[in-house]
């Protein structure tokens, strides 16, 4: 078999197109010739997963309800990364900030993922913040109300591997944030 070829787009029409989400349709041909049209594609800013440990190996993690799944989800800290700030660093120290009032010592990207390559454009930047400490209460934006916890990490762990945290993306996240931390 030989190597996937990239497709050619032909032409592109944006359908839907506001602050948070573009959705557009591509009119693609496969490079045997095949025609794919439309074909669907979803236009996200970057978004910025922290996963936030404390000196005395808490994650720390929020609650917020979801209207897409209908649920109240436990996550890590994570938010889209604007073009205002300097790096996926910057915007991984403020999200933690807003929605948690927690700063950290250190940010580091050890990673980066993609939600869904298929049809979505935005990367995943995973960051490691260590050393988190709690400076103030949180100041999350108007679509957020947070519950922020403190998870000793091998709950949160056990609550990754065992469906506690239903963000797929989330979970991917936490693991590569762990591994790159050496456990």
């Amino acid at each position: 078999m030989s190597e996937p070829s990239k497709w050619r787009t032909r032409s592109s029409r944006v359908l839907v197109e506001d602050r948070w989400i573009t959705v557009r349709a591509d009119d693609c041909v496969r490079a045997d010739g095949v025609e794919i049209s439309p074909y669907y594609i979803l236009e996200f800013p970057d978004w910025a997963h922290v996963v936030a440990l404390t000196d005395d190996d808490h994650v720390v993690m929020t609650r917020q309800y979801r209207q897409g799944a209908q649920i109240v989800s436990r996550e890590i800290v994570a938010g889209c990364v604007d073009p205002d700030d300097a790096s996926p660093q910057a915007a991984g120290a403020r999200e933690l900030l807003e929605e948690t009032g927690y700063r950290a010592r250190s940010f580091r990207h050890v990673g980066t993922l993609f939600a869904d390559p298929a049809r979505q454009t935005n990367r995943i930047f995973v960051i490691l913040a260590e050393g988190a400490w709690r400076e103030r209460a949180p100041q999350p934006d108007i679509t957020e109300e947070i519950a922020v916890d403190r998870v000793p990490l091998q709950q949160a762990r056990q609550l990754a591997e065992t469906g506690g945290i239903g963000h797929a993306a989330q979970i991917a996240s936490f693991f590569v944030a762990l591994a790159a931390r050496g456990r």
